[in-house]
């Protein structure tokens, strides 16, 4: 140290001055870099991360806009199943009336099969889970109860052919009544459990 001082004082003034200037300038670039390159460095960092994830987000997004057109043909195909499946068991009222409906569609049966279907009326109504507030389309199971004569095969094949042109319609009731007068014929109470499609009521 003393030979370091001792090569300064021998120094010239203008010289010391110099090396003075020097050092203050290596000081205030070392705080330079410390205060202000060092952070826009961690900046560049933080937004190359971002910009990098911002890529893994537009990729993601084009990956799933490219799939846009094979989900509409996935939910189309899936409409048109759940609108067989309603177009096959699902009835509206006829007039006003589903126990209507439910004759229109199963005289056509009974004629086939030589079942007479004598009476029809409406059952309870069981009413399905809905969210809140309900749509104005509910559905629900009706209970259509007919009455009818014919003989126990007539029945029976009656009730198989209803079965398998409406295969959401239960079969919850069956009665048979032997009748003394025409032996050859029973009389029958069926009642089929439908599933049914109305406004709501007020």
């Amino acid at each position: 140290m003393k030979d370091a001082s001792f090569v300064l004082d021998k120094l010239s003034p203008q010289v010391r001055m110099a090396l003075g200037i020097t050092g203050a300038a290596l000081i205030v670039g070392v705080a330079i870099v410390f205060l202000g390159i060092k952070p826009t460095y961690q900046r560049v960092k933080t937004l190359t991360a971002e910009v990098a994830q911002l890529g893994a987000t537009h990729a993601t997004m084009k990956t799933n806009i490219a799939g846009i057109q094979k989900q509409r043909a996935a939910t189309e195909v899936a409409e048109d199943a759940l609108k067989g499946i309603l177009d096959e068991g699902v009835i509206e009222p006829l007039l006003g009336s589903f126990s209507m409906r439910g004759k229109s569609l199963l005289d056509p049966l009974a004629e086939e099969t030589g079942f007479t279907i004598a009476n029809i009326k409406e059952d309870r109504l069981i009413p399905l889970q809905v969210p809140q507030p309900p749509p104005q389309q509910l559905y629900a199971r009706q209970l259509v109860e007919l009455t009818g004569y014919g003989a126990y095969t007539q029945i029976v094949a009656f009730v198989q052919a209803a079965e398998q042109a409406f295969p959401l319609a239960v079969v919850s009731g069956l009665r048979i009544e032997h009748q003394m007068s025409t032996p050859e014929r029973h009389r029958a109470t069926i009642t089929f459990e439908w599933p049914v499609k109305g406004e709501k009521r007020k």
